[in-house]
Formats: C-alpha cells, sequence, structure tokens
C-alpha cells in the first residue's frame, strides 16, 4: 500500500478580508516554526509584520545586559526600518523610558503601549532582560481592525516563545561544549571553532594562531598526590592560560593534560609572544596538591598560524602537535614555532586585499 502525504490545505479570502488576516497569520506562525536562527527568525517577523498588517514604522532594538551595563546601548539590528519614525533621539527617548521598568516580569509576555509625542508606541520584549535581550518597536497601521490586532497579538506571542525556546537550546549547547573539569572549551567545540575561523580568514585575508600545549612532569603528580590533586592543578593551569590571553581568544581542553588555545587575528609572532607568557606563569606558579605540599609543572608549547603555516584546519592542529613534541625533544619547558613548509604557499599572498570587503 503506497502512503502519500496529505498536501497542506490553503486558504483562500477575498483581499481585505478577515479571512485573508487569518491566512497570513497562519503562514506567518508557519514561517517561525520552521525557523532555526534567532536572527532570521527576528527578520522573518519584521517582514511579516511591516508588509503584511501594513505596520508604518518599525524597528528592532538590541538591549543591553542589565547584570552588566544598565547605559542606554541598544543597538539597531541590521535590516530594521528606522528613518519613518525611529530616529535615534526617539530611540534615546523611548529607552529612557523603558529600561527602568523592562526587568519586570509583566512585560516578559505580550504587547504593551507607550505614548510618545501624539503617536502610540506599541512594544514587546524578547528575553527576560537577563541576558541579552530584544525589544520590538512599531507605530499600527492608519486602519487597524480587531483581526489585524489579534492577528498581531498571536504572532508577537508566538515569536516570544520561540525566542524563549532558542535561548535554552543555546544554554543546552553551551552546556554540551564545555569542559566539566575546567569549566573550558571541550574538543568537541575545537572543531566548529577552527571550521567558523578558518573560512573567516580566508574571506576577510585575516590570520589567527593555535598553541598546543602540553604540561611537562604531569603524571608524578597523579601519580604521588591523586587524582584529585592532579585535577586541581589542572584546574589552576587553565585559569592561568584563561588569564594570559584577551577575552577575544579561546580556550579548549584538548584532552588530558593538552591544552589548545585559539588568538583570534594574531600572526604567528603575535602567537609566539603569547605562548611564552603562558609558559612562563605556568613555570613560576607553584600548586597546592596537598597540606603540606606545593607541585610545580611546567609546559611545552607548539605555535603555529593559519594560514601562514597551512591553509587547512586539519594540518594546523597537526603542525602546532609537532612543535610542541619538538619542545619535549628539546627539553622541555619551551615554546616551538612551527616552520613554514617550502613547498607550501599562502593563499593570501596573492589575494588584492584592498580589493576585500571591509570588516
Amino acid at each position: 500500500m503506497q502512503i502519500k502525504p496529505k498536501p497542506t490545505p490553503t486558504l483562500k479570502a477575498r483581499p481585505g478580508s478577515t479571512e485573508e488576516v487569518f491566512a497570513k497569520t497562519l503562514a506567518g506562525a508557519e514561517a517561525l516554526w520552521r525557523e532555526t536562527q534567532i536572527e532570521s527568525l527576528i527578520e522573518k517577523t519584521m517582514t511579516l509584520l511591516k508588509h503584511n498588517f501594513a505596520i508604518t514604522a518599525l524597528a528592532m532594538l538590541k538591549l543591553p545586559n542589565l547584570r552588566l551595563s544598565a547605559e542606554c546601548c541598544a543597538v539597531v539590528i541590521e535590516g530594521s526600518d528606522t528613518q519613518l519614525f525611529f530616529d535615534e533621539k526617539r530611540q534615546k527617548f523611548i529607552l529612557e523610558r523603558l529600561l527602568p521598568t523592562l526587568g519586570s516580569p509583566e512585560y516578559v509576555e505580550g504587547i504593551h503601549s507607550l505614548q510618545v509625542e501624539t503617536h502610540t508606541i506599541n512594544f514587546a520584549l524578547l528575553g527576560d532582560r537577563t541576558e541579552d535581550a530584544y525589544l520590538l518597536l512599531w507605530i499600527d497601521g492608519e486602519h487597524p481592525t480587531e483581526s489585524t490586532d489579534v492577528a498581531i497579538d498571536f504572532l508577537v506571542r508566538q515569536l516570544q516563545t520561540t525566542y524563549r525556546w532558542f535561548s535554552r537550546m543555546s544554554e543546552t549547547q553551551t552546556l554540551l561544549h564545555l569542559d566539566d573539569l575546567t569549566g573550558l572549551y571541550n574538543h568537541r567545540y575545537l572543531d566548529l571553532t577552527l571550521d567558523r575561523e578558518t573560512k573567516r580568514s580566508l574571506r576577510y585575508g585575516s590570520s589567527f594562531s593555535l598553541l598546543f600545549i602540553d604540561l611537562d612532569n604531569f603524571k608524578p603528580v597523579n601519580d604521588t598526590y591523586g587524582h584529585l590533586a592532579g585535577s586541581q592543578v589542572l584546574r589552576e593551569v587553565a585559569a592561568i592560560i584563561r588569564a594570559t590571553v584577551r577575552d577575544v581568544d579561546l580556550v579548549f581542553r584538548f584532552g588530558g593534560d593538552e591544552f589548545v588555545v585559539i588568538l583570534i587575528e594574531a600572526d604567528s609572532a603575535a602567537g609566539l609572544r603569547t605562548a611564552t607568557r603562558i609558559q612562563e606563569r605556568i613555570e613560576q606558579s607553584k600548586f597546592v596538591v596537598a597540606k603540606d605540599a606545593l607541585a610545580q609543572v611546567t609546559s611545552s608549547i607548539g605555535v603555529a598560524a593559519f594560514p601562514e603555516h597551512t591553509d587547512e584546519k586539519e594540518r594546523l592542529i597537526a603542525i602546532a602537535d609537532e612543535g610542541m613534541y619538538e619542545s619535549k625533544r628539546r627539553g622541555k619547558n619551551q615554546c616551538v614555532l612551527a616552520k613554514v613548509p617550502e613547498s607550501y604557499k599562502n593563499p593570501l599572498e596573492n589575494k588584492d586585499l584592498k580589493a576585500w570587503p571591509h570588516r
């Protein structure tokens, strides 16, 4: 017996009728449910509101994190229409009125309004204001109907629900990418990061460095003082590495007592300098492993840069790893910069960087 999918029903309605509004609402909700990226989700919602319901002015603002900053530093999301009404002056005025109260639970769901000059501004909050949140602002069309109001309310609430779902998924995904012991990123996230950074490097003509770090004399710590002491040393080493690099850089626990650092927009010379600082700070640190006992470990670090040494992400790790082993062969506790293979041609050398788009 052949099984055929039932075709999706469509609703035909007269232009301007309640049935047409209902049909547009269903189509809009279906588009939101299919979406998988928050930026695209917001953009589609703005398009639905503006074109399907004759919204005359619309803006989407990204709000600051209340736990980090209470300053009025909202930024207009690219693609939103702010020219008709929501210019910079009015945005600032509206935010000054709303920011002190947006942390209240009553604003988490639904549509609210604010009187600005002679206009009634509708606004809806996405997020709970403890994390990054967005504020949707708009003015109703010239002749709003009851069915239009119901449709817009439905779509906005659907957007708010979907945004909460995205936020929870994002939190879960972040946890999947963290190492339980050190709190650093794990090996699983390293592959995703390398894929992203190599593509960005080749597109914009930038570079980044990768440091492969292996601790020297770590096994005796485990053997003498136990694995709990060894775990504490790993946590402290992770903290040293994290404190030595910039906020924009990424630190991973590769496995065991091995770490990887990705230095964003840093060439091999900058990578070697940073590696040396990490190596020196680990060497100078004393780790408490028992009541009256201190342990000392050092590090061997290999340094490679993309695309200076290779234009393949898998090779980049291998080259930095080989540099780390060369450090071991030379006596440990040092940094080794990879050599550029004679047959390798840097893909950026023949690029006309002036013709590339500005970042």
